[in-house]
């Protein structure tokens, strides 16, 4: 758990950052990844993950670069950076539901600024915010 911690405060950090600069510093995916590497590494060695495990908790990631690639940059290359880095230390579940919700949260809002007119449809929206919540929530599931 206590990897799980640490990368929501990651997570959270990299929230207050992305709404104030809409940017995710290189530092924020690197925590994230050495945080991911240790736990990867102390769960092999518990035998509570494989490699198949630590695969399958990348695709999310994964998916949001390519929708990034695909999109023109719609959702941010740091967005999918940042989820392919927590990936391995959330695991696959917390990783493939907390983008589910955080998708779910993000669209719902986006939403109603447009029918309230605070935003239009190509004003851009922090992401990770959303990826914060969603992956807190899934945690909190989890426990």
């Amino acid at each position: 758990m206590i990897f799980e911690i640490c990368i929501m405060l990651v997570l959270i950090i990299a929230s207050i950052e992305d709404v104030r600069t809409k940017e995710i510093p290189a530092w924020e995916i690197a925590a994230c990844a050495v945080i991911s590497i240790a736990a990867c590494a102390l769960n092999v060695c518990r035998g509570k993950s494989d490699a198949l495990g630590i695969f399958m908790s990348l695709l999310p990631g994964a998916g949001i670069l390519f929708i990034a690639l695909m999109s023109g940059e719609g959702v941010g290359f740091g967005d999918g950076f940042l989820l392919l880095a927590a990936g391995p230390a959330l695991g696959p579940w917390i990783s493939a539901m907390g983008l589910v919700a955080a998708l779910f949260a993000g669209s719902i809002v986006s939403g109603i600024l447009v029918v309230i007119r605070k935003a239009k449809r190509s004003t851009r929206i922090p992401f990770v915010p959303f990826m914060t919540l969603g992956m807190g929530a899934m945690l909190i599931e989890k426990i």
